[in-house]
């Protein structure tokens, strides 16, 4: 009598399936924080990048405004008001969006922000009258950067224009707010250039102080008069570090 021949089985046994998932897995947890991270980097090149073009477009709407950079303060005080409809960093950006010089609301946004929606705003003013600012741009909103308000184009080259929400006046950047977190932010200059910080209280100093000398305290860095009202100020959408709504002034250097 013959047996049947049955063909033989093809197919993954248990265990094998069970270890090929295993590895995936190994795999899986090895790669994926390294995607993430070149992500991050990514997003902290395109932040930069778009800082870089904010200060391009405040110092090109300064040689049409007397030599000065957008100034909420300024804003808000005319009779009427170019811009309404928020406040503070709102009306920073709006006074550019109003002139037409930078209308695109995205690049006041980082997707690394933990206060990011996920979605940009429609625009920055309405299409209907540029001399409102546009409700999805301020409702519920939290840009991600910080802004310096009453500069003018002959401040020293090195002085901060805006930089990433979160800086504290330690020189660290906050760990619940920070849009990096505490890992550090960009600062964009007055001169066009913008640079990575992890800390400004490093030995090093990073920066320029209305004294002439180097230390790390960004409002020390502003310019500095003894008549308050000509001060520099730093707006931000809370939560956020040195700015505020109303503007944090700018200190004397020691």
């Amino acid at each position: 009598m013959t047996i049947p021949h049955r063909p033989s089985s093809c197919g993954f046994t248990l265990i094998e399936l069970l270890t090929v998932i295993a590895l995936i897995g190994i795999l899986a947890a090895l790669l994926f924080p390294t995607v993430g991270k070149v992500r991050e980097t990514a997003q902290r090149t395109v932040d930069a990048n778009n800082l870089r073009e904010i200060v391009k477009a405040a110092t090109l709407y300064a040689t049409d405004n007397h030599e000065r950079l957008p100034d909420p303060a300024a804003i808000a005080a005319q009779n009427p008001p170019a811009v309404t409809g928020g406040a503070g960093a709102f009306l920073w950006a709006g006074i550019l969006a109003q002139r037409g010089i930078l209308t695109d609301p995205a690049f006041y946004f980082s997707r690394n922000d933990p206060a990011f929606t996920g979605s940009y705003p429609a625009a920055i003013v309405r299409a209907d009258n540029r001399g409102v600012l546009d409700p999805d741009f301020v409702n519920d909103r939290v840009l991600s950067f910080e802004f310096v308000g009453g500069l003018r184009l002959g401040d020293p080259p090195g002085t901060p224009v805006a930089f990433t929400r979160g800086l504290l006046a330690g020189g660290r950047w906050s760990a619940e707010h920070g849009v990096y977190r505490d890992a550090g932010g960009h600062i964009a200059f007055l001169d066009g250039h913008v640079q990575f910080f992890p800390n400004l209280a490093e030995a090093a100093n990073q920066l320029t102080l209305n004294n002439g000398r180097r230390g790390g305290s960004l409002l020390q860095a502003l310019p500095y008069s003894a008549n308050a009202a000509a001060n520099p100020r730093v707006y931000a959408t809370p939560p956020a570090g040195l700015g505020t709504p109303e503007g944090t002034p700018a200190e004397r250097a020691p």
